[in-house]
Formats: structure tokens, sequence, C-alpha cells
């Protein structure tokens, strides 16, 4: 234990340094063997009988050898430093063969992210596997915290998630959607309380937009004529095209619906879309591929 009271444990390289000298039989040689002084050598011999308080070695005529306890020392270190190395080995593989990526996107994102995902990504790298996960943004992050996803794509605010590491993707927006015969479909813009003046169909609970649409409600006041709540990206369409009814969209699910009118709101809803991951995961080389594609992609 130190002057504190704390018991010192010890370093790597004190156990290194010492198995180097047992398995060498002198300081002059093992110093040679590990690049480094022969004081240095000692030094952490001599820090490690201390933290031990023990004699490891018997010092006469410039010749060293082990005691008692310093066999009994190097039998243990010997393991401990095998059994690192043999950890550092399993590490490395697994690390190398971390070529699956578990991917969180919301379905509004998904719906023109992951044509490109399962598209060119597939071709480019085709021995990562992707494993994705379409959700509400709510849900996503949850899974994300409790580790059950690696990266995510969202539409969240950023300054609301503590406990994750954020990058900026790029910037979109919540439009009022309605079919290309709506009434609505010639104006360029609505006001909110317009839009909630038609037959809504909206996301149900769990879902980011969800939440933003309903804090827009009380703020407005607005009592809203809701027809349906769903987790179904491609009901809200087809509800929006047959049914007259409108939905608060992000503008990219709908960029490929030629039926569907997307409508910026008086007062914009702006939408920033960004790459998460939980703060502190280790991100490894395969999904820093996926990373770096997903950027260069959304640049074009």
């Amino acid at each position: 234990m130190n002057k504190n009271g704390r018991r010192e444990y010890m370093k790597i390289s004190q156990m290194e340094y010492f198995s180097c000298v047992c398995r060498c039989g002198s300081i002059t040689k093992a110093a040679k063997e590990l690049h480094i002084s022969q004081p240095s050598v000692t030094a952490a011999v001599h820090e490690l009988e201390k933290e031990l308080g023990v004699n490891l070695f018997l010092r006469r005529n410039n010749k060293i050898q082990l005691t008692e306890e310093g066999w009994f020392v190097q039998e243990r270190i010997d393991g401990i430093l095998k059994s690192m190395d043999t950890l550092n080995r399993d590490l490395n593989d697994f690390v190398g063969q971390k070529n699956h990526i578990r991917l969180g996107v919301p379905l509004q994102i998904g719906s023109f992210l992951l044509p490109l995902l399962f598209g060119k990504f597939r071709q480019e790298y085709p021995d990562i596997s992707l494993e994705i996960e379409e959700s509400g943004a709510i849900d996503i992050v949850k899974k994300l915290l409790d580790d059950q996803l690696d990266l995510a794509i969202l539409s969240v605010d950023s300054s609301r998630i503590w406990d994750v590491e954020w990058t900026h993707l790029y910037n979109s927006e919540f439009c009022f959607c309605v079919s290309k015969d709506h009434e609505l479909a010639k104006k360029e813009s609505v006001s909110f309380r317009e839009a909630c003046s038609c037959p809504l169909v909206v996301f149900q609970e769990g879902f980011y937009i969800n939440e933003r649409v309903q804090q827009l409600m009380k703020e407005n006041r607005v009592v809203p004529d809701i027809w349906m709540e769903t987790g179904q990206l491609h009901t809200i369409k087809n509800l929006v095209i047959r049914d007259g009814c409108g939905a608060f969209l992000l503008r990219d699910a709908v960029r490929m619906d030629d039926q569907i009118c997307a409508l910026s709101l008086e007062n914009p809803m702006r939408a920033e879309i960004g790459l998460i991951t939980r703060r502190g995961k280790v991100i490894y080389n395969d999904a820093r591929t996926l990373i770096s594609f997903i950027k260069q992609e959304l640049k074009r």
C-alpha cells in the first residue's frame, strides 16, 4: 500500500520488464532486448518489489537469481501476460470481423435512404452486412442507448439528446402533404391552423413528428379532425392520395411520390437530419465506412 493507505497495483510495463529479466537472466540483457536503458529496468523491478513487499531477486557478484517469492511471482505474471496476449489477438480478430452494422432509421428517412443502402452500398461493400431497424425516432433512440443499435439517422433536435454523439448530415423540413388533386395543392404554403382544418392522418406515439405536431396543436389551440393514427408510412400516403386526408411528413419521405404535394408551412417546421451513436461507444472501421458513404452520397 502507498502512504495514503491505498493498494498499489502492478503496471503492465513492470510485469513485462520483470518477465524479460527472468527470461534473460540479466538486467543488462533485458534492457537490450527491451530497447530501454538499464536503469529503467532496474527501477521498474525495484518498484515492483516495493509494491509487492517481497524480494524478487538475490543479487550476488553482479548476478541475479530468483528468490522463492520471485519464482512464485514469475509464474503468475507469465500467466497474466500470456492471457493478455491472447486477449489482444482475440480482440483484434473480433474487431476485424465486426462487419455487421445495426442501423436505426425512422420510416420517413428510410423510405428514400434504404434503397440507396441496399443498392449502391451493398454493391461497393459486399462484405458489410446491414441490419435495419425501422420505427419511430423516439423508439430508435431508446434502442441505441440500450446498445441494441450501433448507429441511427434521425430527424431529432440534437439538444434533446444528451447521451449520444451527434453528427449533422443535412437540413430538411416537415411539410403538410395533400394529394395533387386537393384544393390546397395549388398553394405554395399553408398556415398550421389551415392545415389542421383538413381531416388528418398522423403517426402514432413513438414518432418524433407526432410530438412536434401535438405541441403545435396545443400552442395554436387547435382541435384537429384526426381520422387515424398509424405507424405505417404507406398507410398514411394511401389515405392522403385516395381519401383526401392531409399529413405532416418529412419532405424527403414524399420526394418520389408524384401524386402527393408537399406544402411548406408558413412558419417552417425545420428538421435537422443527423447521424448519432451512443456516447463513448467504439466505432469500428466498417461503421466508419458506412458513415463516410452516407455523407458522400448526401452531398450529391
